[in-house]
């Protein structure tokens, strides 16, 4: 399963999608597939306008949009941000009123960060799937709205996740990273050492 085919997988027939960032639109041509109609917006007009070049389907709405600025209120209640970085996905959520059921994330980095960002913002992890495609780790995260108190493994290392198996891989290759990093490192980095500490506790609560 690939990143696009996971998101597709946590999408209900009944949700109203906004793809922000949605490059070729892929995930909107699934939803289309089964008759589910979904915005497809993207920062750049370049991308949409060879998007409208390729698509030309009644279902899929291309749109340039800077994060949710081109979204009205109502018009979806699930909202996809892949492809980006921890702190635009919360600089696009705290520059728009809009509010959702659902936040479907692929961030590229700082997933604490995110974690602890979003439950500030009053969504929660609702489950968490670890894929990996072109040998490469990516972790997707679904929000619902809520608040909660996470520990400190749920936070650097996450919680709810979907596929134990792979989640377990992805440890594994996180511990040989961050052991490497510690090695490598001419300076004490404590909390590299709290990191590896928390990896093989987990590592050793999954076995």
């Amino acid at each position: 399963m690939n990143r696009i085919e996971a998101i597709y997988s946590l999408i209900d027939k009944k949700d109203r999608v906004v793809d922000v960032g949605c490059d070729q639109a892929k995930l909107s041509l699934l939803l289309s597939k089964r008759g589910q109609s979904s915005i497809a917006s993207d920062i750049s007009p370049k991308v949409i306008e060879r998007a409208k070049m390729s698509i030309n389907d009644p279902l899929i709405d291309l749109r340039v949009s800077n994060g949710l600025e081109n979204i009205k209120d109502g018009e979806a209640d699930t909202l996809v941000l892949s492809g980006m970085g921890t702190h635009t996905i919360i600089e696009i959520l705290k520059n728009t009123n809009l509010t959702f059921n659902k936040i479907i994330t692929i961030s590229n980095n700082y997933h604490d960060i995110l974690r602890r960002e979003m439950n500030n913002l009053g969504y929660i992890v609702n489950q968490e799937q670890i894929v990996f495609e072109n040998n490469k780790y990516y972790n997707l995260i679904e929000f619902k709205k809520g608040h909660t108190k996470y520990s400190e493994s749920e936070l650097i290392l996450g919680l709810n996740q979907k596929d134990i198996d792979m989640y377990k891989k992805y440890l594994e290759y996180n511990l040989n990273k961050y052991k490497n990093i510690k090695e490598n490192s001419l300076d004490k980095n404590e909390k590299i050492d709290k990191v590896i500490s928390l990896i093989k506790d987990k590592i050793k609560l999954l076995s």
